[in-house]
């Protein structure tokens, strides 16, 4: 997740209309103020210039889905694609990986790699059992 909302969210959902992955959400609050989902943002950055008062800003210390911080923009893994956390790992809870269209399968635990996605560390991500 390299966007975060700003407590000046006023919630007017205009954010949540534009995500094509279902990201941000409604919190509780009373103003119904909204939060993205660092798990399904696959920082596509539409919800970002649909926001009419600009409180979803970057988050500087999260990596960029295919950019910044990705090990994925690295030649030797050119022919890699990401599940952008749809799918995860069972053992380590890391989202998967596939080579040229194989099977989805876990960086570290299936493919052998020796980096996985940077925000399984910052999301504080638990195994999955």
């Amino acid at each position: 997740m390299s966007f975060e909302v700003l407590d000046d969210c006023i919630g007017c959902g205009a954010c949540e209309f534009s995500c094509p992955t279902t990201a941000l959400s409604k919190t509780d609050s009373f103003l119904g103020t909204f939060v993205i989902d660092p798990f399904l943002c696959n920082d596509c950055g539409e919800c970002v210039d649909k926001c009419p008062v600009q409180v979803i800003v970057r988050a500087p210390a999260w990596p960029v889905c295919g950019g910044h911080g990705c090990p994925l923009t690295a030649r030797r893994l050119a022919d890699v694609d990401c599940a952008y956390w749809q799918e995860r790992c069972p053992d380590c809870g890391s989202t998967l990986w596939r080579r040229d269209g194989d099977a989805w399968a876990c960086p570290q635990c299936g493919l052998g790699a020796r980096v996985r996605c940077p925000k399984t560390r910052l999301a504080g991500v638990e195994p999955v059992r």
